[in-house]
């Protein structure tokens, strides 16, 4: 009896250490878990805003330098998406002026990649929308470099998870 009493006293000691093992557990995976969901979060969307708003202030910078027709040219992309080629019709008042043109985009955050693919139609448009506002005398040097600026600015304001620095035209032709 005594024998039955002792095995009795044992079970329970083991079966209060497994409860308190789980709930040990239990609270650490919770720790983690309200830390990542809940600060982690936080501090995500602060590297964002901050990520973001450094390429706006240089594209801002080198709005100044197009003048020069210097700030693209400077800066070297380490990735492109390709959005394909464009033919449009110019602004000019004969309306019998065209522009054909393939256009890179240059960025370098990899988490863009599937950003750009997704959200393609939209980027297309939005470089539509620039390309058909301008005229055949646009199409210069200083006035490509603004172009391009214009179509950063654009497809800029559309990205989540990055920012574009560069645009390479292939391939321009006006008629």
């Amino acid at each position: 009896m005594m024998e039955n009493n002792k095995e009795k006293k044992d079970g329970s000691k083991l079966k209060i250490i497994v409860i308190t093992v789980v709930a040990v557990i239990a609270l650490g995976a919770g720790g983690y878990f309200g830390y990542n969901h809940f600060l982690a979060s936080k501090e995500n969307t602060t590297k964002k805003v901050v990520q973001q708003q450094i390429p706006v202030q240089q594209i801002q910078q080198g709005q100044q330098m197009v003048q020069n027709g210097s700030y693209l040219q400077q800066v070297v992309s380490a990735k492109t998406f390709g959005l394909d080629e464009f033919l449009v019709n110019l602004a000019d008042e004969d309306g019998k002026r065209y522009l054909k043109v393939k256009v890179f985009l240059g960025y370098d955050n990899k988490k863009l990649d599937t950003e750009l693919e997704e959200k393609k139609p939209i980027l297309r448009d939005a470089v539509i929308s620039v390309l058909r506002s301008k005229k055949s005398t646009d199409i210069n040097a200083k006035g490509i470099e603004s172009i391009k600026m214009e179509i950063i600015q654009r497809i800029n304001a559309t990205l989540e998870k990055g920012q574009l620095n560069n645009i390479y035209f292939n391939d321009l032709l006006v008629q």
